[in-house]
């Protein structure tokens, strides 16, 4: 048996997302997916999707090993058109710009002293961040979504 694998948690207004890259490719908590969109993603929503575009993995999801179904990125964003909502595309966004990059970059081993991609979890969310010269450097674009109030959403 393969030992369980290890995801990255992406945190969006106290919600959780875990996510890991297999065989060079973006796979996505489906249950975690459906919370962000407010939808259960059971059996029958998930089985209208490709073979290659889901899977049951053994996956350490909240502190226990379990058996979870995960979903491609190609099939996440089929279910965030099929079943999304306009309001989802802040949904879309973050995927792309935030979750996907860091996912890939956390894949692709640092070299001694080069910049490394990593994370920062804070009350709001999860922030992209570049470790480098002992320090954790922030892109400026993210810069407004650490100074927005809380009640702003659209970071």
């Amino acid at each position: 048996m393969e030992p369980p694998y290890e995801p990255v948690v992406f945190t969006r207004h106290n919600l959780k997302l875990h996510a890991l890259i297999l065989e060079r490719q973006a796979w996505f908590c489906a249950r975690d997916l459906g919370h962000f969109l407010g939808m259960f993603f059971e059996q029958r929503i998930t089985r209208k999707l490709a073979p290659d575009q889901r899977r049951h993995i053994q996956l350490r999801y909240y502190g226990e090993i379990k058996e979870v179904l995960m979903v491609s990125e190609s099939a996440a964003y089929a279910l965030l058109v099929h079943h999304g909502h306009v309001t989802h595309d802040a949904i879309r966004k973050w995927l792309t710009y935030q979750v996907l990059p860091m996912l890939h970059d956390r894949s692709v081993p640092a070299l001694n002293n080069a910049p490394a991609p990593g994370l920062l979890q804070w009350q709001h969310g999860t922030l992209s961040v570049l470790h480098w010269q002992n320090e954790a450097w922030i892109r400026l674009r993210d810069m407004p979504c650490l100074l927005q109030p809380r009640h702003d959403t659209s970071c």
